[in-house]
């Protein structure tokens, strides 16, 4: 059914039908479902809001989709979505039933996921104001379950889209805190489908600064899962910096502070400053339809308007009028104070407890200073409609905006939009984003009750000429940066993240791919010092070789080679290899003599004066290990999967195996490594099985750093640790505090305990060219070890319950 809808509700923007399609992906659908009571059909409600108003029709536009929950939990794949009627002339009146991709929760999934984890954790973390956040992880399970649920739908969303065109190239706009994982769960599934799209992100919430940040126990979560888009927008500046110092801070990424750029893994993540706007024209329509609601044209109406909730400053605006009211009674009855407070998370205790002390604070003013022709505060404890609110805007004298904490706040923005009459005064707090640019307002701390009230009684007494030409400009700007243009924006930025290919001529040399020697002096510098000696543990593959399909082909770049034998000359640099290989193939590998390679994940010990030791591992497993070894071969090692067979250690590789077939077999191979009573780890494409034991790289990486430094080696040596898999963890973890760690990783799906993450083996080589640089500008000193001091050096720690054995 093809609807019509008025011309000003086309979105202006220009759009590509056979390569662009635009999927929006927010927490409830554009619209509100209702039942029909004589049909019990469902129909759709229009729902209020610059959201709704700016995008539908872009959506409607190029015939993208809309993937939003119902909004109510009774109903199921079952209920059909209905068309709009054909009276319909909201923004989402030509948003087809088939351009809706619904998303159905429980309701024990939207209590946990939405009252829990989103407005019990996120909200008040957020909003800087942690003391209020609860933690439960049962809460975040639920959260990460509901966030795959919208990601599966809109994957849906773009095989609809995909089978429109086959160039089509869908771009995703996700909306706001409820889905900040959908972002990296997303990436993932593109990549393993080998599919293309944009992923944009909208925080319509302020983002914390990193010391409040950092209580979330998932912080590194939220960053990933937000790091998998192409593009990330905040309402001002200042959220851009929170979140880019918070990326850096925690995942250790590389920020370009001037450009607004974070490198994660290989890719570039823009990040915007776009402040929201509101359909300005409409409400100033509104403003000039509505009729006059409030009649006592002699008072001065100081008018409030808010959601009821804790970030709102409702209290101590109420407290600064009682004050104002006290300082200054010749304002008795002569200005009324209108709150609206509409009603929010009415199950909630916390919100519960809010309006009881709101009742309670107007109930005492109202009694202190009303007379008998006049009461201080109106309090309207509701839903009030738009045209409703565009009379009160225009009518009112001072609107204040005063929130302890608040992403941008819109109600300022509409204030200003209806102001057509009398030009009235705009107290507005500066921790609301919309302070950031509505500098004509009075700024004032909504903290400084006394401050607030002297305000107030500066906003009634100001002259008109003033009032005019702050208002004249105010309205302007919002004119011009209505919640069209922030549309607009965002695309057009979005849009421009395809000109971020690192690899792109136009990026090269100037992209923050190309390190620069800088950042290692950052990260290292300090530590590493000038006169300790150095100890650099290394991974194998991944870290210093490529990853390979076959282990065979997982071959050392010839300058990193160069490099480590430099190093390994270099006598204040010690050097060791621990790999998951055996210690005599990765010694091949390498080709270094003069360091000390570590196999089978620190199980094999081979020094450079020849010594070998061999952590014992339990001889009854190797009957364990050939039966498995067999039923893996006739089970699970097909269409490119193998095993290697190194020992008492088996890996299971599957690189070469397409991707659909990989779930069953790992799977399967999984289930035959446990009940063979082994230990299975995941490694790049493979599974590594070996006996229980308590032995790791980290107990390894401890055991070198004894036998070559002593049994106060922590006093005497700075380390450097690099390793990209899990195995490589044990280690970061071991060292944690008493080495400079680094995960070498691109993917979004990874956490890590290490101070650092690098990119890929080009980052590793950088970091070893910046550790020749500076181990070789030191003059030489002398050392009281060397490494031909290992057997001393057992001396001091053979009888350490945890030092392997002699082979």
């Amino acid at each position: 059914m093809e609807l019509n809808f008025p011309q000003e509700l086309k979105s202006g923007i220009e759009w590509n039908p056979s390569r662009e399609r635009l999927i929006v992906v927010s927490n409830r659908l554009p619209f509100v479902l209702k039942r029909d009571e004589s049909t019990g059909k469902l129909i759709r409600k229009s729902s209020a809001g610059g959201l709704v108003t700016a995008v539908a029709p872009v959506v409607v536009d190029c015939g993208g989709r809309w993937v939003g929950w119902t909004g109510d939990c009774s109903l199921s794949v079952d209920d059909e979505i209905p068309e709009a009627s054909e009276e319909d002339t909201t923004p989402t009146a030509g948003l087809l039933k088939h351009q809706v991709v619904p998303v159905y929760l429980n309701q024990q999934q939207f209590n946990s996921y939405y009252n829990g984890c989103c407005n019990g954790t996120l909200w008040p973390l957020f909003h800087s104001m942690s003391d209020r956040a609860v933690y439960s992880s049962e809460y975040w399970q639920d959260y990460i379950q509901v966030n795959q649920l919208f990601a599966d739908k809109t994957l849906e969303a773009m095989e609809l889209s995909k089978k429109e065109g086959p160039d089509i190239v869908p771009l995703i706009w996700i909306h706001d805190y409820h889905l900040t994982l959908m972002p990296s769960i997303l990436r993932q599934a593109l990549s393993e489908k080998n599919s293309n799209a944009l992923l944009g992100f909208f925080l319509h919430i302020p983002f914390p600064p990193w010391d409040i940040f950092r209580l979330l126990p998932w912080d590194d979560e939220i960053l990933l899962g937000l790091l998998g888009c192409d593009m990330i927008g905040f309402h001002i500046e200042d959220y851009c910096i929170n979140f880019m110092d918070c990326c850096h801070r925690r995942l250790g990424c590389r920020i370009d502070r001037k450009n607004l750029l974070v490198e994660y893994g290989n890719r570039l993540v823009k990040i915007a400053a776009l402040p929201i706007g509101i359909p300005f024209d409409r409400f100033q329509r509104m403003a000039e339809e509505a009729p006059r609601l409030v009649k006592e044209k002699r008072q001065k109406i100081i008018l409030g308007v808010d959601r009821l909730d804790y970030t709102k400053g409702l209290v101590h605006r109420l407290k600064a009028f009682e004050r104002f009211l006290e300082k200054h009674p010749e304002h008795i009855e002569k200005v009324i104070f209108i709150q609206i407070a509409v009603p929010s998370r009415t199950d909630v205790k916390e919100y519960q407890e809010l309006k009881e002390e709101m009742d309670q604070v107007i109930g005492r003013i109202n009694g202190r200073f009303s007379t008998a022709n006049w009461s201080p505060i109106r309090y309207i404890y509701g839903c009030v409609s738009q045209a409703e609110l565009a009379a009160y805007y225009r009518d009112a004298f001072i609107a204040m905006v005063t929130p302890l904490r608040d992403g941008m706040n819109l109600v300022a923005k509409e204030f200003v939009a209806c102001q057509i009459e009398e030009p009235g005064v705009l107290i507005l707090s500066p921790f609301a984003g919309a302070g950031e640019t509505m500098q004509e307002a009075l700024l004032i701390n909504p903290y400084k009750i006394d401050d607030v009230a002297e305000l107030i009684c500066s906003a009634l007494e100001m002259p008109r000429d003033e009032r005019e030409v702050r208002m004249k400009n105010l309205r302007r700007r919002e004119k011009v940066n209505n919640v069209d243009a922030w549309a607009q924006a965002f695309l057009k930025t979005i849009r421009s993240t395809t000109s971020m290919d690192p690899e792109s001529d136009s990026k090269k040399g100037s992209c923050l791919m190309s390190s620069a020697m800088d950042d290692y002096d950052e990260y290292l510098s300090k530590y590493v010092g000038n006169a300790e000696k150095l100890a650099l543990l290394l991974d194998y593959d991944g870290t210093l070789a490529p990853l390979a399909p076959h282990p065979d082909l997982a071959i050392l770049p010839n300058e990193t080679r160069k490099i480590l034998q430099r190093l390994s000359n270099c006598p204040d640099v010690y050097v060791s290899i621990i790999s998951n290989r055996s210690v005599d193939n990765v010694k091949k590998m390498v080709g270094i003599e003069n360091i000390t390679y570590a196999g089978k994940n620190g199980l094999e010990i081979l020094h450079p004066d020849g010594t070998k030791f061999v952590y014992p591992l339990p001889v009854e497993y190797e009957d364990k290990v050939r039966c498995l070894l067999r039923k893996l071969q006739e089970e699970v090692c097909h269409d490119g999967a193998w095993v290697e067979h190194k020992g008492l250690l088996l890996t299971y590789h599957y690189s070469e195996t397409v991707m659909h077939l990989r779930t069953g077999l790992i799977k399967r191979a999984r289930e035959l490594i446990e009940s063979a009573g082994l230990v299975c780890t995941t490694a790049y494409c493979a599974l590594e099985a070996k006996p229980p034991s308590q032995w790791n790289k980290g107990q390894a990486a401890l055991y070198i750093l004894r036998t070559a430094f002593g049994v106060d080696w922590e006093e005497r040596i700075r380390i450097v640790y690099a390793g990209d898999d899990f195995t490589d963890e044990a280690a970061i973890k071991a060292l944690k505090g008493l080495a400079a760690t680094f995960r070498v990783t691109s993917t979004l799906a990874v956490k890590t305990a290490a101070d650092r993450r690098l990119a890929n083996n080009d980052s590793v080589l950088r970091m070893l060219k910046w550790i020749e640089s500076h181990m070789t500008k030191r003059k030489p000193r002398l050392t009281s070890r060397s490494s031909s001091s290992v057997l001393e050096a057992m001396d001091e720690v053979h009888q350490a319950p945890s030092s392997p054995s002699s082979a």
